[in-house]
């Protein structure tokens, strides 16, 4: 039925099924010798984060996102399935209750072609709010370009974290305002 490793606990679930500390999983190809010869294997990541966002482009319905612990960010069609690994174990949850927004690091998709680097994202966005944690980790809403995105950023100890970007400023002032009053990181 699947592409996955038949030995794992892997099933095709609705997105509105998938719970923070269960695993998604993939299909990656990892090197078995000097030759270059690949072999396919699942990779299972957990969920931190899970919410709902536009459709976007044509696409009408409900999309859910999923922040992975990677910092990782997929989406799923209301109308999908996605290959998941059901079972919630304790080393598989986020190290905090409440939403996980923050937990891509900088540089993420500095890698991919035709993307955005993080530094240039950073660069051309304009600082909207700032809130200092009891902690010190500094929190910063941002806009990007002409306020057509919208992201949280959170520096700690040196080190910048980002957030999701979202399309709507009310979505991610929602976030930083939850980030306040302590109910995400």
């Amino acid at each position: 039925m699947g592409w996955f490793d038949p030995t794992l606990n892997v099933k095709y679930m609705h997105p509105s099924e998938i719970k923070k500390g269960m695993r998604m999983a993939r299909e990656v190809h990892k090197p078995i010798g000097p030759g270059g010869a690949m072999q396919p294997c699942t990779e299972l990541t957990p969920v931190w984060d899970v919410s709902l966002g536009s459709s976007g482009g044509i696409s009408y319905g409900l999309r859910y996102l999923f922040r992975l612990m990677t910092g990782e960010l997929r989406s799923a069609m209301d109308c999908d399935r996605v290959p998941v690994d059901p079972e919630i174990l304790p080393e598989n949850r986020p190290p905090r209750d409440g939403m996980w927004i923050t937990n891509e690091p900088f540089g993420f998709h500095d890698h991919k072609p035709g993307v955005t680097t993080d530094r240039e994202y950073y660069a051309n966005s304009t600082a909207l709010e700032k809130w200092t944690a009891p902690d010190g980790k500094v929190y910063r809403l941002l806009a990007y370009r002409g306020w057509r995105k919208f992201w949280v950023c959170r520096w700690d100890q040196g080190t910048k974290w980002f957030g999701p970007h979202r399309e709507i400023p009310d979505l991610a002032g929602e976030q930083f305002d939850a980030i306040r009053r302590g109910e995400a990181c």
